[in-house]
């Protein structure tokens, strides 16, 4: 009996473990006291719009960046005070980094030895199911973008790693690469690895992630398990314009017309219909602020983030 409880124990131990991580260089936060854990084959997603601290955050875990405060925990262990535990993670990185002047054989045969030798024939097998086969000899510098993609998680499957970050990973891919890639990403889950994926678009992972964390201001404000994803449709949507000063454009429509107003980045959010909303438009372009676009916000992104946002207030 005591051994069984010792292997359940062992098994409800948590691949990773974030704690207070900040990573804090020359002065500026790119990540804030971010905490959290995953389970082994859990799969995190990071969602949030550029610079707030999605990869950041990744490459922090992965040991690329200085941890300053934090800790990172992996099956236990101090990144830090064990290196070696590091070789457990594989990493793909936006835009992906590769020996450029070498070739899709060169890098992989090198890249997977680093934890384990491969031969050539598995090598062979795992670039036929990403159809980069026929790319086997081929300098990496030749590679489009998204094929530079494919090679990565051909990387993570050779290495079969526990906990896998990806970056991105169906950022300006084509249909065709981007079917491969989900069909990747979900064997690798199947295998008991540990995932967490960064994006833009809460659409583009919600398949499969059993987590979703938004992230603001290099901070993670909320997190979603599977069972709240289809909550996100029934929250408010609200109206937006995209301007050039929306402070302004904030003081503008709560002074003109008493509607409370969020401001999220460029975009200024109200409650309001069509016509106050034209209405609106029409009163900012004749105040001179520049309008990039208007419409409302129908993105489960947009819509988490929006409700998550204060209330505008004059004095900010």
């Amino acid at each position: 009996m005591e051994e069984i409880n010792k292997a359940q124990a062992a098994e409800e131990k948590p691949i990773l473990q974030v704690k207070n991580l900040s990573v804090l260089i020359k002065d500026r936060f790119l990540v804030k006291n971010v905490t959290f854990s995953l389970q082994k084959g859990e799969c995190l997603g990071l969602l949030g719009d550029v610079k707030t601290g999605k990869t950041s955050l990744i490459k922090a875990i992965s040991g690329s960046l200085p941890i300053n405060p934090g800790q990172v925990y992996i099956e236990g262990k101090d990144i830090y005070n064990n290196k070696k535990v590091l070789k457990t993670v594989s990493a793909c990185f936006d835009p992906p980094v590769f020996f450029k002047y070498q070739t899709v054989y060169e890098n992989l045969k090198f890249l997977s030895s680093l934890n384990e030798s491969h031969d050539k024939e598995k090598i062979i097998r795992i670039l036929n199911r990403f159809n980069l086969a026929h790319k086997l000899h081929t300098r990496v510098l030749f590679l489009s973008y998204h094929e530079k993609k494919l090679m990565g998680l051909a990387l993570a499957l050779l290495t079969e790693p526990k906990l896998l970050l990806l970056d991105e990973p169906f950022k300006d891919v084509p249909e065709e690469s981007y079917n491969l890639i989900k069909s990747a990403i979900a064997d690798i889950k199947a295998q008991g690895t540990t995932i967490i994926m960064t994006a833009k678009v809460f659409e583009s992972i919600e398949a499969e992630c059993d987590r979703v964390a938004f992230m603001e201001n290099r901070e993670i404000i909320k997190f979603m398990d599977k069972q709240d994803f289809s909550d996100i449709d029934a929250l408010q949507t609200y109206a937006f314009i995209k301007v050039k000063y929306p402070h302004f454009a904030g003081k503008l429509i709560v002074d003109n017309f008493s509607l409370p107003v969020k401001l999220m980045g460029l975009n200024v959010l109200f409650e309001a219909d069509e016509d106050i909303t034209a209405q609106i438009v029409r009163l900012v372009t004749k105040n001179n602020i520049a309008l990039y676009r208007a419409g409302y916000l129908n993105k489960k992104t947009e819509k988490v983030l929006a409700n998550l946002a204060p209330y505008f207030k004059e004095e900010e």
